[in-house]
């Protein structure tokens, strides 16, 4: 099932494109994982069919479903906190404490967010806007990528972690110890969504953040030092240009399949990780993320 949150609700599409169900209608949803969805400003418990107070002066950003029902949470002042779990909402106090902190900032001065989240394993990755990646372990917390690379968005798969920055897009093979960072490819350096799809790294970029041409582009996963191509033209294939940038959670993949919104209102599909395209919807209210679920 493909998840495509837009200005004004949640769609349950079929991979075909049918939609089996409309929910969080009138909200501005901005992200969705599993039964958990962020929208109008409100964390959405989708399975219960309501919204779960956070703690005050905190708005949610994004969010990462995990098993049993549980989540974890994003949010502005780039909080991290748990919801779902028989203790309610439980706060990270040890991300609270990174070092650092008190010097992460934004480009227009306003205070951090944490913009997205990966697990893998038993490790959790972590990307503050602006503040860099962190990663949680058995050891506790870790930045693994700096501030300066200006990181969007991060994915992770087994041992591999990929990121999606301003410097263009970077992997780490060994858990994020080391890193091979590459815009080779690209048209722009400037990468806000990445995504791991069945052998293959996905990600959007453009010249910059304000730029009038962002395209996906793809990369065989073991082989962080070849060139990015460029996917799609062709029919109804996914366009080799958009009006903007693809941005971090309007991309989206899980196994072979992969998913592009844009805020025009189009979801393009690809069930071979990227190779080709479909076009699935058209029109709907501006897409604000995608994702999937079984």
């Amino acid at each position: 099932m493909l998840l495509v949150g837009t200005a004004d609700g949640l769609l349950d599409l079929a991979l075909d494109g049918t939609e089996e169900r409309r929910t969080l209608v009138g909200a501005d949803v901005v992200a969705v994982s599993g039964d958990w969805a962020v929208a109008g400003g409100w964390l959405m418990a989708l399975e219960l069919g309501r919204p779960v107070d956070l703690p005050a002066s905190l708005a949610p950003r994004c969010v990462l479903a995990l098993p049993g029902g549980r989540a974890l949470v994003g949010t502005s002042d780039a909080r991290l906190l748990e919801v779902g779990g028989p203790d309610g909402v439980r706060r990270d106090a040890a991300f609270d404490g990174v070092p650092g902190r008190a010097r992460w900032s934004t480009p227009w001065g306003g205070p951090p967010d944490l913009r997205s989240l990966a697990v893998a394993g038993d490790r959790l990755y972590a990307s503050v806007h602006v503040g860099g990646v962190w990663r949680r372990d058995a050891t506790g917390w870790a930045q693994v990528v700096a501030a300066e690379r200006d990181g969007h968005q991060v994915a992770a798969s087994g041992t591999t972690v990929v990121v999606a920055a301003a410097v263009g897009v970077g992997q780490s093979d060994d858990g994020g110890d080391t890193w091979h960072w590459s815009d080779a490819g690209l048209h722009g350096p400037y990468c806000r969504a990445v995504a791991i799809a069945d052998g293959w790294v996905l990600a959007s970029a453009s010249p910059g953040p304000g730029a009038t041409e962002g395209a996906v582009y793809r990369r065989p996963l073991r082989e962080p030092r070849a060139p990015f191509t460029r996917c799609g033209g062709g029919g109804e294939g996914l366009p080799t240009s958009f009006a903007r940038n693809v941005d971090t959670s309007e991309l989206a993949a899980s196994g072979a399949l992969a998913a592009v919104g844009t805020p025009e209102g189009d979801v393009h599909l690809s069930d071979d990780a990227g190779a080709t395209w479909r076009r699935v919807a058209v029109a709907l209210p501006g897409v604000r993320c995608v994702g999937f679920t079984s």
